[in-house]
């Protein structure tokens, strides 16, 4: 019972002094003392069972006997019944006419209409003139200069707007209002008259997150600040119980006197919901709940959705609302009644989600993967800004499906891979199988299903040139990164792809989107994007960044725009070229022959899988010549800028000269060698440094040798593979090359 105890000294005046004055009454007359059965606490009175007292007019009879003066008036502003059948009088204490701040006082009636207790706060013996010095304006001057917001609630239009049109009243306004009051100089519930003031309050709210409303007070006399209390704020957590996602709780605005609106203005960006009652938008209709326990279900799926997409953006990507500036997230909810779709507007930047072709909030276009949508064509216009046709506007509904689909999963825990399955008519596309019925979409670029967008004229009738229909191709390739697959595409390309998970390529793809696309890119340009991104995010060469290239192969994206999968060589070079690339193997002199002269030119020959040199091939003397096999070979995943820098290649920066020397001067054998190789080197120098590389050019061995002497060396843990051999000396550096086939 301390606890209580303390607390209920906090919330209550003592009374005692009252009580006292009721005892000196005339002998023989029944007083208020005379039915007060005890005091549980200090100001808190339980009343006997057969006292007389009217809960309506206990001040009016023993006015006198709590201390009150002629110039006091107790006024019930409130009652409330609650379960049990108590019914519960809340009074306000009014001096000259003018509200007593925090003199409240409550008087409980028990079901059978007895008075039972009373409760509360009475100020007792004030003498103050009730005529003020300083008037309203030059109050609120005062006030606002306290309060220094950046701006205040009369200042938003829509908030402005709403609150018109809730209280019926077109003069209806945020703007403070002075009352004069008398208020004390201080808040902490023990309060004496010497404390009280005349003053003007205000109540002042603002539209500024670091700054909150307060009812301010003003002293009417001098025109100093007397007190500030914060008010409560008009952001207020609520439970949302959403059409595809059960109960949620969400973000609400409390408009004082009107109820809850669907209004998020916690922190910008601000969200808006807005009921457009089955027609077009806009519409500045809010949604309203009196208890911020909502059960409007398409309400309460839209405002979900729009804060769910806010919040993803923000801790997943550190993007500030659609624009990445902080405006406003505005949605426009059970819009054009019968119709199926949901639509960004470029002219509102703001989305509109219809109502569907039935009543039932279940048939509605606001899933949490279409909110996603719709929201990323705004985030698609303030990057990219790819144009709504063609290859860039499949694109475009690309990413935005994709995104859909990662805002779910943010929310959810984990992806459906599908666009609005939860709807009652279900899914419109799929991620892992874009062509299946029904959908079909294409899953090869200008495969089975593909639109064709040579010659096209984008209208409305042709989807623009296939804009959601083409989507399929990159919505497969962002699948196939994110969990893997393999198969056969349209062309008779077979593929497999390790997935690297959905939370690392949504990272790739959003640096595609917003770093490297423009407005008409195509999609062997998306393709350039992802990858640059990959190699960005997690390295050149890595795993992630081959699997992109590996993913966008699978969809068709590349191959045909490239190289051959094997590439054979004859001729002379560099004579006739200075790089020779495939995607797996290149094949040299197989059926003629192949001899690289000498020239100040570098030849290449590279590949992701095997280079291999036939004996129709010759490297003559003072020839530069490098072969080296690449996991992530440009022909395998980038663009021609893109090929490995000689750092990157040489492991480190090293500088590896490419001429090869005169067998005569540098010997390796056998080759193809097995468990050890001999190395035997002829110049004049006693002693040689010499390393030996793999095909991508890590050093495998650093060992030194004998002039005129056979150095026999184990190699029977190096793996099968082309290998060089660098020998330095004082003088020179020579170079071999040879192979190991276990």
């Amino acid at each position: 019972m301390k606890n209580k105890i303390q607390k209920g000294l906090m919330i209550t005046l003592i009374i005692c002094s009252c009580i006292t004055s009721m005892m000196a009454q005339t002998k023989g007359q029944k007083t208020l003392s005379d039915y007060i059965q005890s005091e549980e606490l200090k100001g808190w009175i339980n009343f006997t069972d057969d006292n007389p007292i009217n809960a309506t007019s206990i001040f009016d009879t023993y006015k006198s006997e709590f201390g009150l003066s002629a110039d006091d008036e107790m006024r019930i502003t409130k009652t409330e019944t609650d379960n049990l059948g108590f019914t519960h009088f809340r009074y306000q204490q009014y001096y000259k006419n003018l509200k007593v701040m925090y003199a409240e006082y409550i008087v409980h009636q028990s079901a059978e209409d007895k008075v039972k207790s009373a409760n509360g706060v009475l100020v007792k013996g004030l003498g103050l003139s009730n005529k003020n010095s300083v008037n309203e304006q030059q109050a609120l001057t005062s006030a606002l200069q306290f309060v220094n917001a950046k701006k205040y609630m009369w200042q938003n239009e829509v908030a402005e707007a709403q609150l018109k049109k809730e209280r019926k009243d077109n003069t209806a306004t945020y703007y403070p209002k002075g009352e004069l009051v008398i208020t004390p100089d201080h808040f902490d519930n023990l309060f004496d008259a010497s404390s009280f003031h005349l003053a003007w309050a205000f109540d002042i709210y603002t539209n500024d997150t670091e700054v909150p409303s307060k009812k301010v007070f003003v002293d009417a006399a001098t025109g100093r600040i007397i007190l500030s209390v914060t008010t409560e704020p008009t952001c207020f957590t609520g439970t949302a119980n959403t059409t595809f996602n059960g109960s949620k709780a969400i973000s609400t605005t409390l408009f004082p006197g009107i109820g809850y609106g669907s209004i998020n203005d916690c922190s910008p960006p601000f969200l808006y919901v807005y009921n457009c009652g089955g027609g077009s938008a806009p519409n500045t209709t809010i949604y309203r709940d009196q208890d911020n326990v909502w059960t409007d279900q398409s309400a309460s799926q839209c405002m979900y959705g729009t804060e769910r997409t806010t919040v993803y953006y923000y801790n997943i990507h550190g993007r500030n609302s659609w624009d990445n500036a902080n405006s406003n997230m505005v949605a426009y909810n059970n819009a054009n009644a019968g119709q199926n779709n949901a639509a960004w507007s470029p002219s509102l930047n703001a989305p509109a989600f219809y109502a569907g072709s039935t009543n039932n909030a279940n048939d509605d276009w606001n899933t949490l993967d279409i909110v996603g949508h719709e929201f990323t064509h705004g985030v698609t216009q303030s990057s990219a800004n790819l144009i709504y046709e063609k290859e860039p506007g499949a694109l475009n509904e690309s990413f935005s499906d994709i995104f859909g689909e990662m805002v779910e999963s943010f929310s959810t825990g984990s992806a459906d891979w599908l666009v609005g399955a939860n709807r009652a008519t279900g899914a419109i596309r799929s991620f892992s199988n874009p062509s299946a019925n029904p959908y079909n979409d294409p899953d090869t670029y200008q495969g089975t299903y593909w639109t064709s967008t040579s010659g096209c004229t984008p209208v409305i009738g042709n989807d623009y040139c296939g804009v959601h229909n083409n989507s399929g191709v990159q919505n497969l390739c962002f699948y196939l990164l994110s969990e893997g697959g393999s198969g056969t595409n349209d062309f008779a390309t077979n593929y497999t792809v390790s997935g690297i998970g959905r939370f690392k390529a949504r990272d790739i793809a959003y640096r595609a989107l917003t770093v490297y696309l423009n407005s008409t890119s195509q999609f062997i340009n998306a393709r350039a994007a992802w990858i640059h991104a990959a190699i960005d995010l997690y390295g050149s060469c890595s795993n992630e960044a081959i699997q992109t290239g590996l993913a966008w192969r699978a969809v068709g994206v590349g191959d045909q725009l490239f190289f051959l999968h094997t590439k054979y060589t004859c001729g002379n070079y560099p004579a006739n070229g200075t790089f020779v690339q495939a995607i797996e193997n290149v094949i040299a002199a197989s059926t003629c022959t192949n001899t690289i002269t000498a020239s100040s030119s570098t030849v290449t020959f590279t590949a992701s899988q095997n280079v291999i040199l036939e004996p129709g091939f010759t490297a003559l003397n003072g020839s530069n010549f490098i072969a080296y096999i690449e996991p992530c070979s440009i022909t395998m995943y980038r663009t021609g800028s893109d090929m490995m820098s000689d750092a990157e290649r040489n492991g480190g920066g090293q500088t590896i000269l490419n001429s090869f020397s005169s067998p005569s001067l540098i010997s390796v054998f056998p080759n193809p060698a097995s468990d050890f190789i001999t190395v035997q080197i002829n110049n004049s120098d006693s002693e040689t440094n010499f390393k030996i590389y793999n095909s991508t050019m890590q050093l495998v061995r650093a060992l030194n040798a004998e002039s005129g002497i056979e150095n026999k060396i184990a190699t029977s843990d190096l793996s099968p593979g082309i290998y060089f051999l660098i020998a330095t000396t004082e003088n020179e550096t020579y170079k071999n090359k040879f192979v190991i086939a276990h």
